[in-house]
């Protein structure tokens, strides 16, 4: 099964809300999409909500090479672009494993399960300022 998602444009982020079945090529397509969106969109922060992906939780390696793929496919977008990827354990690891692998490799990205905190950090901490949705557009399709 694929993923499909909504792409949410907000005043200072671009949001995409994923919904569907895990599957281990599924996290780099999102984030190459959300990145190519956001720079398209003029937007320097990413968040990709995946607290509706359902089936089984990625195993230790799908992480570390998802997240190795991820640091790469970042660093090579320009301006970089902040990533805040929301969710639920165990879909995000309980220790933040793909997390750490990533920044290690520069990538600029953080793992969260409470949205307010994912875009404090997202957005600097501007988070408690209203945001409002500037477009909604259903993305036909999935991925």
């Amino acid at each position: 099964m694929s993923v499909g998602y909504e792409a949410r444009e907000h005043a200072d982020y671009l949001e995409l809300v994923c919904t569907g079945s895990y599957a281990p090529e599924i996290p780099l397509q999102v984030a190459e999409e959300g990145l190519k969106r956001a720079a398209r969109a003029g937007r320097t922060a990413l968040l990709i909500d995946i607290r509706s992906i359902t089936g089984r939780e990625p195993t230790i390696s799908e992480r570390y090479d998802q997240a190795v793929q991820v640091a790469n496919l970042q660093s090579r977008v320009t301006p970089r672009i902040r990533l805040a990827l929301l969710g639920q354990e165990p879909m995000i690891h309980p220790q933040r494993f793909g997390e750490i692998v990533a920044t290690n490799r520069g990538a600029l990205l953080r793992s969260f399960t409470d949205e307010k905190l994912a875009l404090g950090w997202l957005l600097g901490q501007q988070a408690s300022q209203a945001r409002g949705v500037v477009r909604d557009s259903k993305i036909a399709g999935g991925i």
